[in-house]
């Protein structure tokens, strides 16, 4: 069941990265040219996260999060041109209704996108950022 979410969860977010945006809706790195990337997971949602995150390998990666605040940082490989996280409740252990997530994106220190997302009456919650293009 832990592989099944896992996969839906990467499905999602290799969805959402080719359809989700033209090259005009997409951030784009700043004047600073730093590579230094930082995601960030706050807010008051009690249940346990699973998270999928273009990170510095090139290719997406999973992460459970069973307690926030949660972060992860790297500095991005000259092969890693887009940033984007996507953060859904496990079935396993659900939060509360109205409880929520905020995701932010910080490149060089400065954020660049950010999303907040409320669980529904089952406790389900899923948020998004917005693909972000390194330069």
């Amino acid at each position: 069941m832990k592989k099944q979410i896992k996969l839906v969860i990467l499905s999602i977010f290799a969805t959402f990265t080719m359809l989700s945006c033209s090259k005009d809706e997409v951030g784009s790195g700043g004047s600073s040219g730093s590579r230094d990337v930082k995601y960030e997971i706050t807010g008051n949602y009690s249940g346990k996260l699973l998270v999928a995150a273009a990170t510095n390998n090139g290719v997406t990666e999973a992460f459970e999060v069973d307690k926030l605040p949660w972060s992860t940082s790297f500095t991005a490989k000259a092969s890693v041109n887009t940033l984007v996280m996507v953060v859904t409740g496990d079935a396993s252990r659900l939060g509360k209704r109205g409880e929520t997530v905020t995701l932010k994106v910080y490149v060089g220190g400065k954020e660049v996108d950010a999303s907040t997302g409320t669980a529904l009456s089952d406790g389900i919650i899923s948020v998004s950022t917005m693909p972000y293009i390194l330069r």
